[in-house]
């Protein structure tokens, strides 16, 4: 069974203001103790990573300037490397480059809403 990509879409963007949610008014070093924080905001940009993988290279290309990459790096850092994974990495992902890769979500997701013309093969 395929999955629509706006799904996929519709899933980074609530891991990022998820991500957004939890972290408002932290500072790292509280973050860093947080055990339960550092593993959440871990697992939702591992949810970015996965969604960045499965949108099509025309959606992505509607926003050429996003990092379309970083993200996925990071899900397969996550994933594979995770005995690597250090706080500062996790809360400069979190803190600098999700806020961006949200506003560049919401772009595309405006572009290819329902009722719009605009259309897009599925991934």
């Amino acid at each position: 069974m395929s999955r629509d990509w706006l799904l996929y879409l519709d899933d980074l963007i609530e891991s990022a203001e998820k991500i957004q949610r939890f972290l408002k008014g932290k500072a790292f070093e509280g973050f860093a103790r947080d055990e339960l924080l550092f593993d959440a905001v871990l697992f939702n940009l591992e949810v970015i990573g996965e969604a960045v993988k499965m949108l099509p290279e025309e959606a992505k290309s509607a926003v050429p300037e996003g990092d379309w990459t970083g993200p996925a790096r990071m899900r397969d850092l996550i994933a594979h490397h995770y005995f690597a994974v250090e706080s500062q990495i996790v809360w400069e992902a979190a803190t600098q480059h999700v806020p961006q890769i949200l506003e560049h979500a919401k772009q595309i997701r405006k572009r290819f809403d329902v009722g719009n013309d605009s259309t897009v093969t599925k991934g």
